[in-house]
């Protein structure tokens, strides 16, 4: 009896012991991240022969955990999204580097040179702000692409540490397996390995599936593994094919690597790519059509006035259709299997014009489908007018022209023209990237330098004759600064004309060739005749060689006007009037040019408040669910310290069992002397 109370004594101790140890392991580590508490698992032996510490067991609830690593992931991605788009906003809206208030100093100087077009100083001062709006645009694309870059390094940077955490926890697995298989528990092994799966959790959106032997396989939440047992597979950042300048994210799987970018989703990579996609890539694109836009209407305008030499307007800013330009819009993917000779985008109709990209992807080698990238909006052949010759598409929109056979095709949408042309047929799964407007704020740029080279005004001369009687106002637009009527010769307008309103009802005009004032004659234009007795409807244009001629109110018979190159007419400031007006004018779809960039500010503004609403949400998800796994699984100090005083009476009272037995031994030997 003696020897059994001494073996319970000895067993109780033990136990009683290995419990105070678990106890001041919980409490050491009450200050380490991740440290989920443990306990003593007391087992009673069977036949009255006491009791031993079964096993120490990790307190730990796999729901909690894997809530944890979820809402990780949420307010990750919620938390980079808001900062980079509360930083673009305030790079928007800034006055410092807002093109809206460029603008204005822009028009300013215009409306100074409206008032005095005879002022050199006007016209200078007028050419400084274009060049000051130059380098707004170009300035303010510069720091917002700093954003992109700043996507890529993040892109490389945060793959890396994905796939160093990966390899990571296929280690653990492996210890972990092998501690189990010899019998042994892997407690802190366990909480290593969560804590790693929580880090992973802050870069991207990860599920994990706990599989034999208590291993973790780790998969990114579309399905790519990153660990299965104790192999693991890398997440890596890859040049963008087509467009280089944005890095996309692969997972390599023994020898293939598969692009995943479209499918990540949380985590700090997760915010990065929505954040490119939803908000930076749009205002860069909406940044370029503005550009593009206003490169292209000022260009046109000024062109239709003349300059204080008697010429006809240049170009104030870039040519947004330059030979560099159109090609640089077109890229095609490098796994295609045809290979094009030429292509290029050229900008058809800046009222047209969206701020996107465009894909274009072939299902066979005739037919395709056209991605517009901003909205998703897909568009096949079927959705467009066929035509039977490249001339036909001129003016035209929703339109094409191909000769598949020889892979030649030819697309008119959204006011952008593209052109491509194929060494061989077009494949199955060729993959062309348009980008018509993403480069548009960076190319932007100022041809003008001499303040003399302002077109400001009209190359048309009206003159009314002091005669007229009735109440007929005429004006004049020049539409095509390239006819020939401003090309034969320089300053000169071949033909002048006269319209001359005659007795007839209704009132009608003849329209007279003036080139010998002494002996008028019909004007005629091409592929029609004289243009005599004509029915006049006020305020109708009169559609001549290059320009348009609209008289108003009510003339009466008899009534001339005459037009003529407007030569020495440097006080002329109808063009300058007309380049102001394009201020308010909605000459892109949505707006004047100011319009679009404050409905950009807007639209970024708005998902800036959106992103930090949803990161303080996400951020008190997380919290509570936090304090809620800390509450379960962390160690309570208050709690120890009872457990310690327990286990501590106890392992007291095993001894005393131990104290006994000895004495009953002597007891007995006592007795026995």
């Amino acid at each position: 009896m003696g020897f059994s109370l001494l073996g319970l004594g000895v067993q109780a101790t033990q136990a009683n012991k290995t419990a105070l140890s678990v106890v001041g392991h919980n409490i050491s580590n009450v200050n380490t991240p991740g440290y989920s508490r443990q306990v003593a698992n007391f087992t009673t032996q069977t036949d009255q022969r006491g009791v031993t510490v079964d096993s120490i067991s990790r307190i730990a609830d796999d729901f909690l955990t894997r809530q944890l690593w979820a809402d990780t992931a949420s307010f990750n991605r919620s938390d980079v999204y808001a900062d980079m788009a509360g930083e673009l906003d305030n790079l928007l809206a800034s006055g410092n580097t807002s093109i809206s208030t460029a603008m204005d100093n822009y028009f300013k100087a215009l409306q100074n040179a409206v008032d005095d077009p005879t002022s050199l100083p006007n016209r200078e001062l007028f050419v400084a702000e274009s060049e000051a709006l130059e380098r707004r645009f170009n300035d303010l694309n510069t720091v917002v692409m700093r954003q992109n870059d700043a996507i890529n390094s993040n892109l490389d940077t945060l793959s890396n540490q994905v796939s160093v955490l990966a390899s990571d926890i296929a280690n653990l697995n492996g210890k972990i397996s092998y501690e189990i298989s010899s019998g042994r528990d892997a407690n802190e092994l366990r909480d290593q390995r969560d804590n790693l799966v929580e880090d992973m959790s802050k870069l991207i959106d990860v599920s994990v599936l706990e599989q034999g032997r208590d291993e973790y396989s780790v998969f990114i939440s579309n399905g790519e593994p990153l660990v299965i047992g104790n192999k693991s597979n890398e997440l890596v950042s890859i040049t963008g094919d087509p467009d280089p300048t944005k890095k996309q994210l692969a997972v390599k799987v023994a020898n293939n690597t598969v692009e995943i970018t479209d499918r990540i989703g949380g985590g700090k990579l997760g915010g990065l790519l929505e954040y490119r996609k939803e908000v930076l890539d749009p205002a860069i694109n909406e940044l370029g059509r503005i550009a593009i836009a206003f490169s292209e209407t000022m260009n046109t305008q000024h062109k239709a006035g003349m300059d204080l030499d008697g010429n006809l307007g240049g170009l104030i800013f870039n040519d947004v259709n330059s030979a560099s330009l159109m090609s640089s819009r077109l890229a095609a993917n490098s796994n295609n299997a045809s290979k094009l000779s030429s292509g290029y985008v050229k900008i058809v109709d800046v009222a047209q014009l969206q701020a996107s990209d465009y894909e274009i992807t072939f299902n066979s080698s005739s037919t395709l489908e056209i991605e517009r990238i901003s909205d998703g909006q897909r568009i096949t052949l079927d959705n467009l007018t066929k035509v039977n010759t490249p001339e036909e598409l001129e003016g035209k929109s929703d339109a094409y022209y191909a000769d598949f056979s020889q892979g030649e095709l030819q697309i008119v949408v959204d006011g952008i023209e593209i052109n491509m042309d194929a060494q061989s047929r077009f494949q199955a799964r060729d993959r062309f990237l348009i980008q018509p407007v993403r480069t548009g704020a960076a190319d932007f740029d100022t041809v003008v330098s001499d303040g003399r080279q302002l077109a400001l005004a009209s190359p048309i001369r009206i003159s009314t004759s002091a005669d007229n009687t009735g109440t007929g106002v005429a004006e004049v637009k020049v539409t095509d600064p390239a006819a020939a009527t401003f090309q034969s010769q320089a300053e000169t307008m071949k033909p002048p004309v006269e319209i001359v309103f005659n007795n007839a009802t209704p009132s009608t005009y003849t329209v007279y060739d003036i080139t010998d004032p002494n002996a008028p004659v019909p004007h005629k234009l091409t592929g029609q005749g004289p243009l005599v007795d004509q029915v006049y409807t006020p305020g109708q244009a009169i559609a001549l060689d290059g320009y348009e001629i609209t008289i108003t109110n009510q003339p009466k018979a008899g009534d001339k006007f005459t037009f003529d190159y407007n030569k020495g007419g440097v006080s002329d400031n109808r063009n300058a009037l007309m380049l102001s007006n394009l201020q308010l004018k909605d000459v892109l779809e949505g707006g004047s040019y100011q319009d679009i960039y404050g409905s950009l500010i807007e639209r970024v503004g708005s998902k800036t408040s959106v992103a930090a609403i949803n990161r303080t949400a996400s951020e008190a998800v997380l919290n509570s669910t936090q304090d809620s796994k800390a509450s379960l699984v962390g160690v309570n100090l208050d709690e120890e310290a009872a457990k310690l005083i327990q286990f501590q009476q106890a392992y007291q009272a095993s001894a005393q069992l131990i104290s006994t037995s000895q004495t009953l031994f002597d007891t007995l030997l006592n007795s026995v002397n």
